[in-house]
């Protein structure tokens, strides 16, 4: 069975399951199935929505207490982890080893789901990630459905137990967010994140850095959905589980012993990492193997000894998954305006005046919320200018490690610092030369870099880092923001002239709550993507479910609304995606009730409803024929429809 259509069949085996009481269900791991007949032997209350007491409270406060310096431990590994992915939804999660929560790092936009949890024990929670990862010891990942308890279906955790230099069960570390967003591979970067951790309390009862590797190599190898690679000081493999030979086209015999970069050949200097004391989180990169070449995500961990580096804990997983909004779009091609989705007067203007730049050779400055397409439009303007047989080369500078930035991006003469390759680098400017260079992030990029940046976009002219002699590139700058710049400006986080040499040409780009009309063609897009992909035959929505998506803002823009299409075409029962397909906190937008007009509205405007009344009155409810006729989208259709507390289907008797 695939993956996709074993994925499809969770919601169904959680109904028959705990609603049927089916003995026998399919769509799920033994794992899970396993955890759901302990859930149901605890006599777990699958709708409940208060899960902390006094007496829990009391006890978490108690465990808090006792484990001080377990927390202590764990805590720098849990704020690094947050810096990276803070902007992500993301709970980071410290349990001791009966589930009480010890210590909890939470990002924006996951905080206020109302939910208060102390103890994370499967004999109070049902199935969980945290949980059922005590209950087993070992890396456990839950995803929606797979949650015992409803109110829970709307997120996703991974969890890796931690233990002491013995192998005790200290506790665990859990990553958690919503479903639709959180990717469902954090698993190795849990068990990357426990190992770390634990090599910390047992270094610092132990300083026999090699004995406390080979303890934890079956550790290692449980995780079976990332590669996870370690590295000691010198840069050479200790441990190597399954998935990261898998990944790598390696043996075990010709791994172990090998240095890293012999083995994961490409832009990555992991001696530099170790040497400059860097982390990073999911940053991609193109690996050059034997015998083919791979996309990848890597995000790295410094094992330390006290303050002092003594290895690295290497996560590594491939990746194929394109940006959004796309549409027949050839690997590893550059997308065009064509590939824009979209049918709202502000995706149409936005087009019109990034042509326009296309066109001309000043920098560009785009402006937008995460998920509204920003790669999109720069790789567009790149492909409609006299540019595009030239390179194109992106960059991510919220992703680039402070002390790589400039040798990231303009390169380095071989010998400049320790651990630096002996031939030197390529930056990405000289690698850009005569096409366009992609600032993802600008807001993010460190001062001292911005400095750098300056005088090559007035001296067109690159100086690698450790030379001495300058290199002339043509190169054309598109930088991208979600962030304020003018704030940044005003709080020095920003060089305020960088700003004015970057704002020549600035887009805007409206997030989707402003745009509703264009929901419903990336709904049509979506679906046929992922119908061909999943080998689905969702036809479309329900009208209620339709509704619903129309009501709600899209925070995450185009990525969360491409997330929950994705979600609920491998979920939906039967041809049709219904309420119940959609994530929970989506479900729970309010929708008008027929007669509830909730928003004060003008003249015109009560006009144009009734001009829509009449038109799905000619054409008994047809809300395709009606919007042709009316010469406006059909999400328009449905958004007034809503607006004005409209049923559909009294059109359609």
């Amino acid at each position: 069975m695939s993956l996709s259509k074993k994925k499809k069949q969770v919601l169904s085996a959680w109904e028959d399951f705990f609603i049927l009481n089916k003995e026998e269900v399919n769509g799920i791991s033994e794992v899970i199935k396993e955890s759901w007949i302990r859930s149901k032997n605890y006599g777990i209350d699958l709708y409940q929505n208060d899960f902390d007491d006094a007496t829990d409270l009391a006890r978490q406060a108690e465990s808090v207490g006792k484990h001080g310096y377990f927390i202590d431990i764990a805590r720098p590994y849990m704020v690094d982890l947050f810096n990276i992915i803070k902007e992500s939804g993301f709970v980071i999660t410290l349990t001791d080893k009966d589930g009480y929560i010890l210590d909890t790092i939470t990002s924006p936009g996951i905080e206020n789901t109302n939910i208060r949890l102390v103890n994370m024990n499967e004999k109070k929670l049902g199935t969980n990630a945290i949980g059922t990862c005590l209950y087993l010891d070992r890396p456990v990942e839950t995803f929606a459905e797979e949650y015992c308890c409803v109110v829970l279906h709307q997120f996703s955790t991974s969890a890796a137990p931690i233990h002491d230099r013995s192998g005790r069960l200290l506790g665990s570390i859990g990553i958690t967010g919503f479903a639709n967003v959180l990717p469902l591979h954090t698993l190795g970067m849990a068990t990357a994140i426990a190992y770390a951790i634990e090599n910390q309390i047992s270094l610092s009862l132990n300083g026999n850095v090699n004995s406390v590797v080979q303890n934890y190599t079956h550790f290692i190898n449980q995780s079976v959905s990332d590669g996870i690679i370690v590295v000691d000081l010198q840069g050479n493999i200790t441990s190597i589980n399954k998935a990261a030979m898998g990944i790598l086209g390696v043996e075990s015999g010709s791994a172990i012993g090998a240095g890293i970069n012999d083995i994961v050949k490409g832009p990555v200097d992991f001696r530099l990492i170790m040497n400059e004391d860097l982390n990073f989180y999911n940053n991609e990169f193109t690996l050059s193997l034997t015998n083919k070449t791979i996309r990848c995500q890597i995000s790295v961990t410094n094992l330390k000894n006290g303050v002092e580096t003594i290895g690295l804990v290497i996560v590594i997983k491939e990746t194929g998954r394109p940006p959004s909004e796309i549409s027949g779009k050839k690997e590893n091609s550059l997308f065009s305006f064509k590939d824009i989705i979209g049918e709202s007067e502000a995706t149409k203007n936005t087009i019109k005046l990034a042509v326009t730049a296309a066109r001309g050779k000043s920098n560009v400055l785009i402006i937008g919320e995460s998920g509204t397409g920003k790669e999109l439009y720069a790789q567009s303007i790149h492909n409609d200018s006299f540019r595009r047989d030239k390179p194109f080369v992106a960059v991510n500078c919220g992703a680039l490690p402070v002390n790589l930035a400039e040798s990231e991006l303009f390169g380095y003469e071989g010998g400049s610092y320790t651990g630096s390759r002996r031939e030197g680098h390529k930056g990405k400017f000289e690698s850009a030369d005569g096409g366009t260079i992609f600032l993802d992030e600008i807001g993010d990029m460190p001062l001292a870099t911005q400095a750098s940046l300056l005088r090559i976009i007035q001296d067109k002219n690159v100086v690698r880092v450790g030379g001495t002699k300058g290199k002339s590139v043509d190169v054309r700058i598109i930088a991208a923001t979600n962030k304020n710049l003018f704030e940044a400006v005003r709080n020095n986080t920003f060089r305020i002239d960088l700003f004015y040499r970057l704002n020549v040409f600035t887009i805007n780009l409206p997030p989707l709550r402003e745009r509703k009309d264009d929901i419903l063609p990336l709904i049509d897009f979506f679906m046929r993507k992922f119908n061909e992909r999943f080998s689905s035959d969702i036809k479309g929505l329900t009208d209620e479910a339709l509704e619903t998506m129309l009501n709600y803002d899209w925070f995450g823009n185009v990525r969360e609304l491409e997330n929950t299409i994705e979600r609920a075409v491998q979920i939906a029962q039967g041809q049709t995606i219904d309420v119940k397909d959609l994530p929970v906190y989506i479900q729970n937008i309010p929708v008008n009730k027929p007669g509830n007009m909730n928003r004060e509205v003008g003249m015109a405007e009560l006009s144009e409803y009734h001009a829509i009344e009449d038109a799905l009155e000619r054409n008994r409810g047809n809300i395709r024929l009606a919007s042709e006729q009316l010469k406006i989208s059909r999400a328009t259709v449905y958004r007034k429809l809503s607006k004005f507390g409209a049923d559909p289907d009294r059109f359609r008797r």
